[in-house]
């Protein structure tokens, strides 16, 4: 611990906490502090995030230069910015410092945005690869700070301030080790290893003793040049790096398009659109990175004036990136190979009860999508393809087939995203149980709407099968499955009908009362729907006849007075002015409502929310539309079990 606790207060917090020698490396990693290739790309990627565009290092050669150092042009550090950063476990970057990196103010007004690779802290410990100590020196804002960082033991590390606030005319940081360091890799081999991870923007620049680091130090078996020769006469070079080994992160990875010798925005496996050239997280994007050198944009004004990208609806930059992105494809598709039949096998095991269940020519499907959907989607996850691999198997199972893909390809972008949304909201059965319902409540509508407003629907009859399913139009009480027609009320009003009711035809719909042992004791509701023919005016007369059979119902006994609740719905094409209002007897409990066909149809509209205008283009609509009109031409009679009487004469 530092004698100076005035400058460590996170670590008086602690006081009497106590870390095993191992601590440190299981916190870091053991590859960070003891081997110098993973050491120094650590080094290397705090610079990148300070802001540097430049990094010079002494490698240890066994000769001239005895100790390490890394020094960057960065932004450098204030005294309370290293003790906030250094002395925090697990300090998390992007909470405390965001995303883009802080450039130094000695650049231009308006760099490009870069993206910073560090987010919990890990890389500064890698200056204890080159020794139990290591001295930081950083310079910000005038001021210059002198640190020394030695591994602890009963705590990982003890900080210690050498020098406070001298006056400095310099930005950046340089980090050097304390004792002499006898590294088992060359100079040499540093800038290899280097080349295969910084040369993805031309404008930061890394020297290794003195030699700026370039595409000639990577070794042969890690790189190779192609060139591709477009259709317009350009050529681009593409230069693929392999490095022969897996990152931690895919960061430094990717696509970096090279321009007049900058970057264009940023090195990522982004392809064209939103589509990724590959899953982030799989060996191969932790392991390659692919230069493009396309100066002929520059001429096309492919490139956005603030080098932030490319303009996407450019020709020469489509041009160029199908081709680049073709090839990437194709030489990712030839590595991955292992990878897709190992993810095939898990999905074979994973799915093995149901592909025991098809035939050959099933399961040879099923294999053939899979294989086909990894080649075409690289960037797809070993988890999202094995629930594909699930998916596929039930439409192989399932008696529509691929039928359900074909629907989904004609959706777009927006459209699926919604499909999405449904499906996190909804399970499958409670949105076919509500679609149901409204379904055949909008096919419902549609034919009401063609038979009241067609002509030939002369006979009424034909219209009051529709409303046994058709209740809930007259409001939310009737939305009850338990109304059902009644026998015994219908034989008794079907003798009254012949002599009191000439012009129409009448439905009776009963909801039983239940004693308190749940068995049926009556009728304790009870819809009357009658309808009248067109040119019949609903009048007091039409609405007395209304009365007349459900007195008739009460004095034979079928309705138990003023316990009974009747609704009478007395429907037709016209009513006399006079007589619009609603007729009520038997001290409130019967209603007798006239209404308009053109009124019941609004209110189902309405009651549908104006749904039926919005979808009245539906499939189900229109073949349902194309039946009644078939069935109209035809001049059928549709009677039902609903239909309880009608006029014969």
């Amino acid at each position: 611990m530092s004698n100076n606790t005035t400058d460590s207060p996170q670590l008086d917090l602690i006081a009497g906490v106590r870390y095993d020698n191992r601590f440190l490396e299981a916190h870091a990693g053991n590859r960070v502090l003891s081997d110098p290739k993973t050491a120094v790309v650590e080094l290397i990627a705090n610079a990148w995030d300070a802001g540097a565009t430049e990094v010079t290092i002494d490698w240890p050669d066994g000769h001239g230069i005895r100790r390490f150092s890394i020094t960057d042009n960065g932004c450098g550090m204030t005294a309370d910015e290293f003790n906030a950063r250094w002395r925090t476990l697990n300090y998390n970057r992007r909470s405390n410092q965001g995303g883009a990196i802080e450039w130094p103010p000695s650049l231009a007004k308006s760099p490009p945005t870069r993206y910073a690779f560090g987010r919990n802290g890990i890389g500064r410990w890698s200056g204890f690869c080159f020794g139990d100590s290591y001295v930081v020196r950083t310079h910000k804002q005038g001021a210059s700070n002198v640190f020394r960082v030695t591994r602890g033991t009963d705590v990982p590390f003890e900080i210690s301030h050498l020098k406070e606030n001298e006056p400095a005319d310099s930005h950046g940081t340089m980090i050097s080790s304390e004792s002499d360091f006898d590294t088992p890799i060359s100079a040499e081999d540093a800038r290899a290893e280097i080349g295969m991870r910084y040369l993805t923007d031309p404008n930061f620049i890394v020297r290794v003793n003195g030699e700026p680091v370039s595409f000639e130090h990577i070794d042969d078996p890690n790189i190779q040049k192609t060139k591709l020769s477009l259709p317009s006469g350009h050529d681009i070079e593409l230069i693929a790096i392999d490095t022969q080994a897996t990152a931690r992160t895919s960061k430094q990875h990717g696509v970096a398009w090279h321009v007049g010798g900058r970057l264009v925005g940023t090195c990522s496996w982004r392809g064209i659109g939103t589509d990724d050239l590959i899953d982030g997280r799989k060996i191969a994007a932790k392991r390659f990175t692919f230069i493009v050198r396309a100066d002929h944009l520059a001429e096309a004004d492919a490139v956005k004036q603030d080098w932030s990208g490319f303009d996407m609806e450019n020709e020469a930059f489509r041009e160029s990136a199908n081709a680049v992105y073709q090839q990437v494809r194709d030489r990712l598709l030839a590595i991955s190979e292992d990878d897709r039949k190992e993810t095939l096998a898990k999905a074979t095991t994973k799915n093995k009860d149901k592909l025991a269940s098809l035939g050959p020519r099933g399961r040879e499907q099923w294999n053939n999508f899979i294989t086909a959907a990894q080649e075409k989607c690289p960037s797809i996850t070993e988890r999202d393809m094995l629930r594909l691999s699930e998916i596929v198997a039930n439409l192989e199972q399932a008696q529509s087939g691929y039928a359900l893909l074909n629907q989904l390809s004609k959706y777009g972008p927006d459209e699926l995203d919604d499909l999405n949304k449904l499906l996190e909201d909804w399970s499958l059965d409670m949105a076919k149980v509500a679609l149901d319902e409204i379904s055949q409540r909008l096919k419902l509508i549609e034919e009401l709407q063609i038979r009241m407003n067609d002509p030939s629907t002369d006979e009424v009859q034909e219209l009051q099968p529709l409303f046994k399913q058709g209740l809930w139009i007259f409001g939310p009480e009737f939305e009850t499955i338990e109304y059902t027609s009644n026998q015994g009320m219908t034989r008794v009003v079907q003798d009254l009908f012949k002599a009191i009711l000439p012009d129409g035809t009448c439905g009776l719909y009963a909801y039983p009362r239940y004693d308190e042992e749940g068995g049926e004791i009556g009728t304790d509701r009870l819809v009357v729907v009658e309808l009248k023919k067109p040119g019949v005016k609903i009048g007091d007369e039409q609405k007395g006849q209304c009365w007349r059979y459900v007195k008739e119902l009460y004095e034979r006994g079928m309705l138990v007075s003023k316990v009974a609740t009747v609704r009478c719905f007395v429907l037709g094409s016209s009513i006399d002015d006079l007589e619009a209002s609603r007729r009520s007897e038997m001290e409130d409990t019967v209603w007798i409502t006239p209404l308009l066909f053109d009124t019941v149809l609004q209110r189902a509209k309405s009651r549908l929310l104006k749904l039926h205008q919005r979808v009245q283009d539906a499939p189900f609509l229109q073949q349902h539309r194309d039946e009644i009109e078939k069935f109209l031409a035809d001049v059928e009679v549709f009677e039902g079990d609903t239909v309880l009487f009608e006029n014969t004469g």
